[in-house]
């Protein structure tokens, strides 16, 4: 018994569509054209009666479309981080809370610096650089890439403050695991840099 028209011409173009795919030099095309193959083999096993054709497509289609939500998921978290807006309370959950008082000293110039911190509530002053930050604020991720690991400025609470702590271990942890995570470290610190160079030649 002979086929449908339309049943080949769907197992051709799902042909077409598997070519395809080698061309395909970026994630998101490939993973859009693999469901399209998917889509298509699926259509064409089930006209034709390909049960072992129509079970693997129906397997692998769920499987594309989550690897290409997750593709999507982690280009958004890129775009956020490079315009300076970190996923926080994403990470609250792997940092230690700390409370300080007004006047109290968070780290002096020269301690070890082995821990990156995010100001939650409060004011705190880098009497090194004179410069102040507030709430939302993250600081200390310097000493982390330094060789010495050591504070470059001494970090002082203005103001009753609210802090997290992320260990040096979980930020290398997440910088690897979230490229959005280490691009916004990567563009904070270069932000401080320059703005401690063009303080220093201000005075």
């Amino acid at each position: 018994m002979s086929l449908p028209v339309w049943i080949d011409i769907v197992s051709y173009l799902a042909a077409v569509l598997v070519f395809a795919t080698f061309f395909m030099k970026s994630i998101l095309p490939l993973r859009a054209i693999a469901i399209a193959s998917n889509v298509a083999f699926i259509t064409y096993s089930a006209g034709a009666g390909l049960m072992p054709t129509l079970v693997l497509h129906i397997c692998l289609l769920p499987l594309n479309i989550l690897r290409i939500m997750q593709h999507l998921a982690l280009v958004r978290r890129v775009r956020s981080a490079s315009e300076g807006v970190p996923d926080i309370d994403r990470i609250l959950p792997l940092m230690d809370v700390q409370n300080y008082a007004a006047g109290d000293v968070i780290f002096r110039a020269g301690d070890p610096g082995r821990s990156l911190r995010y100001l939650a509530r409060g004011r705190v002053r880098f009497e090194e650089v004179e410069a102040e930050i507030g709430d939302g604020t993250v600081f200390g991720e310097i000493a982390l890439f330094l060789d010495k690991q050591t504070r470059t400025a001494t970090a002082t609470c203005l103001s009753d403050c609210t802090i997290y702590r992320l260990s040096k271990d979980k930020v290398i942890e997440l910088t690897v695991l979230d490229p959005g995570f280490g691009l916004f470290l990567s563009r904070l610190m270069a932000e401080r840099m320059q703005s401690n160079l063009e303080e220093a030649r201000s005075r």
